[in-house]
């Protein structure tokens, strides 16, 4: 395989549906199969691609079924991804409620707090339900309430970035009534 071949990127806008999940899968096979990744590589992108575009679906289509009960208008979800030969790099946009991760972590055990000894009780108690980390700065933060595509994507990527669409002031870092989806962007280095 020479190493003169071209980076891949794609970028493209997709009604808010199920339905393209596979169109896109399909060609990113195809894209990391012409750069010459291995398939395991490929699997683990696979894995993290899949979810991320499948959650961005699903959020979105939530959401507006939410906000127009039955009707609601085609909204379309974003997906951009670069394969350069030692690096892949992708982004999701999508119109869903958002990640509120500020409520998540305001949920932890407050050391500053009167009640820190029944937080932390509370906090034990709960921990099997709680079964997705994050490291921060070496400090476990648990995401309460993410299912395991968040997960996936956490074990096969080496950078996971959220971001909040906010209509007011272009991007966010908290939910609010203003909020308006999520960018969410996935990096890798080449593991094989």
């Amino acid at each position: 395989m020479s190493d003169t071949l071209q980076d891949i990127c794609f970028l493209d806008s997709f009604r808010a549906d199920t339905s393209i999940v596979p169109e896109i899968i399909d060609r990113l096979i195809h894209d990391l199969h012409r750069i010459g990744y291995p398939q395991e590589e490929v699997d683990e992108i696979i894995l993290s691609m899949d979810e991320a575009i499948t959650n961005a679906v699903q959020e979105t289509v939530s959401t507006l079924q939410k906000k127009y009960m039955h009707s609601f208008p085609n909204r379309e979800i974003t997906v951009r991804y670069s394969i350069a030969h030692n690096e892949f790099d992708a982004t999701i946009i999508d119109h869903g409620k958002g990640l509120d991760i500020k409520k998540m972590l305001s949920e932890m055990p407050d050391s500053t707090s009167k009640g820190y000894h029944s937080q932390i009780f509370e906090y034990v108690k709960n921990a099997e339900m709680r079964r997705l980390k994050v490291r921060l700065n070496g400090k476990e933060i648990p995401l309460n309430g993410i299912g395991a595509g968040l997960k996936i994507m956490l074990s096969f990527m080496d950078s996971v970035t959220i971001d909040l669409i906010d209509k007011k002031s272009i991007v966010s870092d908290f939910v609010n009534e203003f909020t308006d989806g999520t960018i969410l962007n996935i990096k890798r280095l080449r593991r094989y």
